[in-house]
């Protein structure tokens, strides 16, 4: 029989800001290089938002592995088949990125500002391989359900994009930033994302079929369903469509977006766990 890896909630929330994290810095990538000027702030934010969100995943990874000097270990001796190992390198190298371009976003030089979006396009890459390989991870555990979920990888990194863009659109809420054309768009895009997240999930269950039931039914079953389904991914996206100009729901659709980040890598991480 096999044995439950034991996790605490420190790799729960490692998987959740880690997604945010990524999605966060995709979500400043594709403002800085693509928006126009006004997207300046949604691609500020985002930069800003990952680089503590990064740090603190690197902070859970080493509290997790329980001695400091293991973590310096594996930056230093990378192995390619060690997950713990692939994990701490994708902190320390993202973690350069998100460092880089938080810096390079207050600059007013145009050609200091090119190599900032030149940068961000090849840290999104990495920012998308944090979001997702914590899924990947889980896929390829020799775990009951964990082991079936061949879609876990594409289902976090969909969720990571969400939970991203949901981040940077309350921060501009909060910070009274949600009155540019930044944060329609911002909502627009996790609309979208919202949407793609639902189909993955409905994908990712028809395929597990009776798999799924460590977190459909049982004691996961209402947290699932009611948290994660209904006020995570289903109210938000409705929220989020017939919210209008109100900035207040768009606000609570991103916090509950959030919510339903979490639910998501709580219910999975936690219900195999004995």
């Amino acid at each position: 029989m096999l044995k439950a890896p034991g996790w605490e909630m420190s790799i729960v929330w490692y998987f959740f800001l880690g997604g945010i994290a990524g999605g966060a810095y995709f979500t400043a990538a594709i403002a800085d290089n693509f928006g126009s000027l006004r997207d300046r702030s949604v691609a500020r934010v985002g930069y800003l938002l990952s680089l503590p969100l990064v740090a603190i995943c690197g902070v859970l990874l080493i509290a997790d592995l329980g001695v400091p000097a293991r973590f310096m270990n594996m930056i230093l001796h990378f192995k390619f088949w060690d997950p713990m190992s692939i994990g701490a390198w994708a902190v320390g190298v993202f973690g350069g990125f998100t460092f880089v371009s938080s810096v390079l976003s207050f600059t007013s030089s145009d050609s200091l500002a090119s190599l900032r979006r030149k940068i961000s396009l090849v840290g999104m890459l990495f920012g998308f391989f944090l979001a997702g390989y914590t899924g990947v991870l889980l896929s390829n555990s020799a775990m009951p359900f964990w082991g079936d979920s061949r879609l876990m990888g594409a289902l976090f990194l969909a969720s990571g994009a969400s939970t991203g863009m949901a981040a940077v659109a309350l921060i501009m809420f909060l910070s009274g930033g949600s009155a540019g054309e930044g944060w329609h768009k911002i909502e627009v895009a996790d609309r979208f994302s919202m949407i793609v997240e639902v189909i993955v999930l409905g994908v990712f269950l028809a395929l597990l079929g009776s798999a799924a039931r460590p977190i459909t039914s049982g004691h996961f079953g209402p947290l699932f369903w009611g948290g994660l389904v209904g006020a995570g991914l289903i109210l938000p996206l409705v929220l989020n469509f017939f919210g209008g100009r109100v900035r207040a729901l768009g606000a609570v659709s991103a916090a509950l977006v959030l919510m339903g980040g979490f639910i998501l890598r709580y219910v999975v991480v936690m219900s195999i766990q004995g």
